[in-house]
């Protein structure tokens, strides 16, 4: 009771002011609904782990954006066992999400050096050139893939999304289709090719293909998006209607899904709740411009670990919380001593509701600004709303030990005695 009465009033009465941010004021955090993606703890004694296990410790880091953490597992398991072309991939597919490409390529290098027909190399060295805009580099790499693998059905897409980008519609669409017929269960390449087909203006037949891409994946919302958009532009409206009202609940960031249900309502009569929707597609439209701004800034300066952590900040206040952390981790591995970068994924973490990650993250600031009295208060406000009372008042009586007379301090204890009482 007494957390949850403490909780209430906290957030009544004093928001979260002192919250420090990267670029601005995070303003009034909150805890989302949505489930967080859980950090990968670390294991007591790593060396007690096989290679293999080591690296799929690593990969689970890797899928929630613990760079360093992965990156130290892979070194672990190349000690454990120096000629396993595995270690070397992993470690390039860690640098590869980093956007540090002459590292992934070294790994990877190595890798063939290890096994020079190791699956999925060349085709992942197709994706790191396809993502730097080198399309006709990133065709002869998805070629060399083939020439190992001549029946995968993912370097095929690559090389038709390649063609894409240089205008080459035949050849994209030789390349999508002979991928289906390679693997008709590639649900991505039936995705491809929709795009291709929507781009050239043939929407019954790309309705089709995004439809196949459903049934395939019927809870992927990104398939239920294109196909809802293309049920709009063929006069599917009512259809169209069942994928695009819960896309925008679930991407309320998401221009397109605002704009196409708002056509839909205004096309079935529904004006006024139709024009509802269509207001807010112009309102996410400005933050989806700024966020490919940034995006092309990061693309520029991919060393620059400000960037990065601009493009997060971004990606947070538009409610996209995974890229936003992802943007976070690399601008974090790229100055890990940053306060300030640190403190925004902090909150970040407490803003999806993950308190243990977000006291963890306080704590590591505190490691290296050990007199960050504003660190000190965030930390004691979540330990106050995970209902660890002492720890709160431990870490504001820390704040109050550097700044004897800071207000936010004394009125958080002052809170505490009376909630106590």
């Amino acid at each position: 009771m007494q957390k949850m009465k403490f909780r209430h009033l906290f957030w009544q009465q004093w928001g979260c002011c002192n919250m420090v941010t990267l670029l601005a004021a995070v303003g009034f955090v909150y805890f989302s609904s949505c489930q967080s993606e859980k950090a990968v703890e670390a294991p007591e004694d790593v060396y007690s782990f096989t290679s293999e296990q080591l690296l799929r410790k690593g990969t689970e880091a890797l899928k929630v954006h613990e760079f360093e953490w992965a990156l130290a597992l892979t070194d672990s398991a190349e000690k454990d066992a120096p000629e396993s072309p595995n270690v070397p991939f992993l470690r390039a597919r860690i640098y590869s999400e980093l956007g540090r490409w002459e590292k992934a390529d070294s790994a990877y290098g190595k890798t063939l050096a290890l096994k020079p027909d190791y699956r999925g190399v060349w085709n992942n060295r197709g994706n790191n050139a396809y993502r730097q805009q080198e399309y006709k580099a990133s065709i002869g790499l998805y070629q060399k893939e083939l020439a190992l693998y001549p029946s995968a059905a993912i370097p095929w897409r690559g090389m038709g999304r390649a063609y894409v980008e240089l205008g080459m519609v035949d050849s994209a669409l030789i390349c999508f289709k002979k991928a289906i017929e390679l693997d008709n269960f590639y649900s991505p390449a039936y995705l491809s090719l929709t795009f291709l087909l929507e781009d050239e203006g043939e929407f019954d037949e790309a309705l089709n293909y995004a439809k196949e891409a459903l049934v395939l994946e019927p809870e992927n919302t990104e398939y239920q998006y294109v196909a809802a958009s293309l049920m709009v532009k063929t006069g599917e409206y009512e259809n169209a209607l069942k994928y695009l009202y819960p896309i925008t609940e679930k991407w309320p960031w998401h221009h397109g899904s605002h704009y196409n249900l708002g056509q839909a309502l205004v096309r079935l009569g529904k004006e006024a709740e139709g024009k509802k929707y269509l207001d807010q597609a112009e309102k996410v439209r400005a933050s989806h411009a700024k966020i490919e701004h940034l995006e092309n800034t990061v693309r520029s300066l991919p060393n620059d670990p400000f960037s990065h952590a601009a493009l997060g900040f971004a990606l947070r206040k538009s409610g996209r919380y995974n890229d936003a952390m992802h943007a976070y981790k690399v601008a974090l591995y790229l100055a890990p001593q940053s306060v300030e970068i640190r403190t925004n994924i902090a909150n970040l973490c407490l803003i999806r509701g993950d308190t243990t990650q977000a006291i963890q993250n306080y704590h590591e600031i505190l490691q290296y600004e050990p007199a960050e009295v504003n660190t000190m208060l965030n930390l004691g406000i979540v330990y106050a709303l995970s209902g660890e009372m002492e720890n709160a008042k431990q870490s504001w009586e820390r704040a109050l030990m550097f700044a004897p007379d800071h207000p936010a301090a004394k009125a958080y204890l002052a809170r505490l005695e009376r909630e106590a009482k």
